[in-house]
């Protein structure tokens, strides 16, 4: 498994139609990539999370326009589909003791790389953990 430690960027929204598209459009009008991608409802708002090309340049734009924006540090996973790989790699976080806060990812077909997000309580163990397992 390859990962790399990244920085998302959380962005709180009020919950009606367009903020999205608010967001999305301004970030790629400054040619920033969105490599991943999470949004979840908080009753009267949303969170946006997201993974970005340019994370000090997006949060320079989204703050100029508005928006309230946090940053975190999290693990970027590049992981093949297939099954139990998620379980071996949570496993090895469990028995690391470290917790996995949330996750996110997608996958386009089995066999294929994949790219998961996790927020987690350690980062440097994490990263140390995760590239020391070997993909089957």
């Amino acid at each position: 498994m390859h990962c790399q430690i990244q920085r998302q960027l959380t962005i709180a929204l009020e919950n009606y139609p367009g903020r999205l598209a608010a967001v999305s459009s301004a970030i790629a009008n400054q040619n920033i990539n969105i490599e991943a991608i999470s949004l979840i409802d908080c009753i009267e708002q949303g969170l946006i999370r997201i993974v970005v090309s340019e994370p000090v340049t997006c949060k320079k734009l989204l703050v100029s326009q508005g928006f309230y924006v946090i940053e975190a540090e999290i693990v970027a996973v590049e992981i093949t589909d297939g099954l139990g790989q998620l379980a071996r790699l949570t496993q090895a976080m469990t028995d690391a003791k470290i917790n996995i806060e949330y996750t996110y990812g997608s996958s386009v077909r089995s066999g294929e790389k994949m790219h998961l997000i996790l927020k987690v309580s350690d980062l440097d163990k994490a990263y140390q953990v995760i590239t020391a397992i070997k993909e089957s």
